[in-house]
């Protein structure tokens, strides 16, 4: 799996009600983004930075999802994200009690 960190700087302005209501707008976005498992939302008011956490099935469609035209669209929308790229080889997952191995 892959994990995908994506944070950009956002207006000081911008309420966490606000916020939320962007982030909820655009979460149907992701339900049908191929290659998808997960993706969190994150934001940190005090100092202006938002974005998200994704976790991807494969490097190939973490990197076809995160192209030019979507770095545009994420820079038009809030400002250019800065973009990290993980491995993720074990996940704890205290929901269902597993611990999942790639």
């Amino acid at each position: 799996m892959i994990i995908v960190e994506v944070t950009f700087k956002i207006d000081p302005s911008l309420t966490e009600k606000k916020l939320r209501e962007k982030f909820l707008e655009t979460a149907p976005i992701y339900k049908e983004t191929p290659g998808l498992i997960r993706k969190n939302y994150i934001s940190d008011l005090k100092n202006n930075i938002a974005g998200g956490v994704y976790c991807f099935d494969n490097m190939l469609n973490a990197k076809k999802w995160f192209d030019e035209e979507r770095i545009e669209w994420i820079t038009n929308r809030y400002s250019k994200p800065t973009l990290k790229f993980y491995e993720n080889f074990v996940v704890v997952d205290n929901e269902s009690k597993r611990i999942i191995k790639d």
